[in-house]
């Protein structure tokens, strides 16, 4: 039986934009995922990575670990924290709520 939008019945979905800060259904104030994306000055440094798109900060991690690794950096050496924030900004996970609510 067809909807009075001429559809099948099915609920529409909500469209959302790529950086509207959505991560599974909730805003990126309250997102679970902690994310990253590269600042755009120093995407030279990261050949591959795009700036400006947010990523899964673990999956970034983990891609640039694998680079460092390959390039033959020992695990002695790799950084205590790859996504320097400096060269990336960061939202959402699950502190992100705790800390957007002692700000208020």
């Amino acid at each position: 039986m067809a909807s009075d939008d001429g559809g099948m019945g099915r609920p529409h979905a909500t469209p959302v934009r790529p950086d509207s800060g959505a991560v599974d259904g909730r805003p990126s104030s309250q997102a679970a995922v902690r994310e990253a994306r590269l600042r755009p000055e120093f995407a030279p440094k990261y050949v591959g990575i795009v700036p400006g798109v947010w990523l899964s900060a673990a999956g970034l991690a983990e891609k640039l670990i694998t680079r460092l690794l390959r390039e033959g950096v020992s695990d002695e050496e790799l950084p205590q924290r790859v996504l320097d924030p400096v060269h990336f900004e960061f939202r959402g996970g699950e502190g992100a709520a705790a800390r957007a609510n002692s700000a208020r």
